[in-house]
């Protein structure tokens, strides 16, 4: 069992109901996207109804052309990509070249604001989002809408790979995965040996905001309990032989 798979294995939040009851209101939230993030788009949507919701929300999103809409407590942060420039084509390269600026701007916020949870959105945001979750300590969620093994119908190329190992890596340094539907869940359950009790199933329409106001809520919980205990990390196990991924 991985380390990041510990706190939730058994489907049930550790934080006790005292822990619950004091969590923070309006909650700070860190997110990032390369994609969606157009006004009426599924990412801006989110943010923009978490933060009609009265929460704080910064989204980190490449630049467009046409202006973002002014949101009270919805703030984007548009990142331009460093030199040299990678053709999309090469998503791989892309994704990482991207992350540069991403981290960048992810830092100066996280410096100079408090967040309570980061949200990455992709597994493009994997290098970024884990840097500042490890950097500043704080939680993360993720949101996978699919996975490489399911777009390849499991013929990877040298590239497939690559990213399935991202996406991987992004789902076991998030406290909680969010997917889409059943059929994504069973899949990364088998593909990357993600236990159950770590993903969330949300999907699009009502109520899909509260049911991730809930996930953000389970997770600070849990991480204000392991802090009462004095933990600052989930328990270390350990494996032997290589990820899940490095056998595709």
């Amino acid at each position: 069992m991985l380390r990041s798979y510990a706190l939730l294995e058994s489907g049930r939040s550790t934080a006790s109901p005292f822990q619950r009851h004091h969590l923070p209101s309006i909650m700070r939230i860190l997110m990032l996207s390369v994609g969606e993030t157009a006004p009426g788009e599924r990412v801006h949507e989110l943010a923009a109804e978490l933060a009609r919701a009265c929460h704080d929300v910064d989204l980190i999103a490449p630049e467009q052309p046409s202006p973002d809409a002014d949101l009270s407590r919805f703030r984007i942060a548009r990142v331009a990509e460093y030199p040299p420039f990678v053709p999309a084509r090469d998503r791989l390269a892309w994704a990482i070249q991207f992350s540069a600026g991403m981290l960048e701007r992810a830092t100066r916020l996280a410096t100079a604001s408090t967040f309570d949870v980061i949200h990455a959105h992709g597994w493009e945001t994997a290098w970024a989002a884990a840097a500042t979750k490890s950097v500043f300590e704080i939680p993360m969620v993720s949101t996978l809408r699919d996975c490489e093994h399911g777009r390849a119908a499991g013929e990877l190329d040298e590239t497939g790979r690559l990213v399935a190992q991202a996406e991987w890596w992004l789902t076991y340094e998030s406290r909680q995965t969010i997917v889409p539907d059943d059929g994504v869940r069973a899949q990364i359950e088998t593909v990357f040996e993600l236990p159950s009790a770590k993903q969330v199933v949300i999907g699009d329409g009502p109520g899909a905001v509260a049911r991730t106001l809930e996930t953000y809520e389970r997770v600070l919980a849990d991480e204000a309990e392991m802090r009462r205990r004095g933990e600052d990390r989930p328990p270390l196990r350990v494996i032997l032989g290589r990820s899940p991924i490095a056998r595709a």
